[in-house]
């Protein structure tokens, strides 16, 4: 019998634990966040009695996090089984060999040893920079109610909101290697940022779900003690436009056009519907006529600034100017962080000429749906059939 079905008969055994039980679907280390202390002894102590191999293995998770294994040792041997109490002093061995034991008041009721390291608080995050495609994975590592680390990692996305979300347990040991390996990735790295900003991140893209794309389960299951609602809570982006203040139009936008036309920022292609407005709007005009190339190109390009100056595809990628700032800024580098921000506010201000910039990142996306209106209409020199796909990979 598997870890899960067994803690679903410990649920119908105990129906005073169950609430806290099911929730888990198994996971040894979100079951010991839901169960408290005497919650945590009785359920082990039943596996034990019950389902030996299933306790030996949700034991063996527990003691990998030292509030887990304080309970590991207060599990009482009295009503156990000779088997199981065998088990459970080799479990218990494993535990007081690292500095963790029963302590017993008057009564003879044992309570939960804890180790003297477990007050410091945790607390940080962290945010990536953005993927060809315009998503961005960030973090939030904060201590676990018992014991250790509890991280938050959500996939966003501004054009459909929060893509994934995921929860994991970390023990104190471990956080240091977690931080390391997010911040030295040799593609993406992540820089450190104050958890209510990323919280701040999180909250707004909740609140911009599109609604082809439903919030993922497991973090309706987490918003509550994830602590979103924190009014007046910049984004980190936000943080380095108040820190920046007058250097902001000082930036420098031929660097940054750099970083776009060299492939490290961008391309963040729009919605796949909204090129194919484009494709059925110029294969309308250009159908019936003489090709001329000329005048599809510069049509086309009229269609795509258009589309990257105005609506929903102006405003996801000025807030990802504007996160990339903090980028930017966190390395130091003010004067791409300004032009970043410079470019933000020019996307926002309703300018049909998109600058420099933006006119970097539209040049691979133009390209695309050149070559898909050239096939479409007959003007390829080459057959090479990009078809809509073009449209998809761009």
């Amino acid at each position: 019998m598997s870890l899960a079905e067994s803690l679903e008969s410990a649920a119908e055994a105990m129906p005073e634990d169950a609430e806290q039980i099911r929730p888990a679907n198994g996971d040894p280390f979100q079951l010991l966040d839901l169960l408290d202390d005497a919650a945590g002894v009785r359920v082990l102590a039943w596996l034990f009695v019950n389902q030996l191999e299933s306790g030996e293995e949700l034991a063996s998770a527990w003691l990998e996090e030292e509030e887990g294994a304080a309970i590991v040792v207060s599990v009482p041997e009295a009503e156990i089984p000779k088997p199981g109490r065998k088990a459970l002093r080799r479990l218990v061995h494993q535990a007081r060999s690292r500095g963790i034991d029963v302590v017993d008041d008057a009564s003879g009721v044992p309570h939960v040893g804890r180790l003297p390291d477990l007050n410091e608080k945790i607390s940080m995050g962290h945010v990536s920079p953005y993927d060809p495609r315009g998503g961005r994975l960030v973090y939030i590592v904060e201590s676990s109610p018992s014991g250790g680390a509890r991280v938050f990692e959500a996939l966003l996305d501004a054009d459909r909101g929060i893509v994934d979300f995921q929860v994991y347990r970390a023990g104190r040991r471990q956080v240091g290697d977690f931080v390391r390996d997010l911040t030295r990735r040799s593609r993406f790295p992540a820089v450190e940022a104050d958890p209510g900003s990323v919280r701040a991140l999180i909250s707004r893209h909740r609140d911009v779900q599109s609604p082809d794309l439903p919030l993922p389960k497991t973090f309706s299951e987490w918003r509550v003690k994830l602590g979103l609602e924190g009014a007046g809570i910049l984004t980190p982006g936000e943080e380095v436009r108040s820190e920046l203040g007058d250097e902001i139009g000082a930036g420098s936008i031929d660097a940054l056009v750099a970083e776009v036309s060299e492939g490290r920022l961008g391309p963040w292609p729009p919605k796949s519907a909204f090129l194919e407005k484009i494709v059925i709007l110029l294969l309308d005009e250009f159908s019936s006529v003489d090709r001329d190339d000329h005048a599809l190109e510069a049509r086309l390009n009229e269609e795509v600034q258009r589309l990257y100056a105005e609506g929903d595809t102006a405003r996801v990628n000025a807030e990802r100017f504007e996160e990339t700032a903090y980028m930017f800024w966190r390395g130091g580098e003010n004067g791409l962080a300004g032009a970043c921000l410079a470019t933000a506010d020019r996307l926002r201000g309703g300018n049909l000429e998109v600058g420099p910039v933006v006119a970097a990142l539209i040049v691979g996306v133009r390209s695309a749906l050149q070559q898909e209106l050239e096939q479409k209409l007959g003007w390829a020199e080459v057959a090479d059939p990009v078809g809509s796909s073009s449209i998809e990979n761009s």
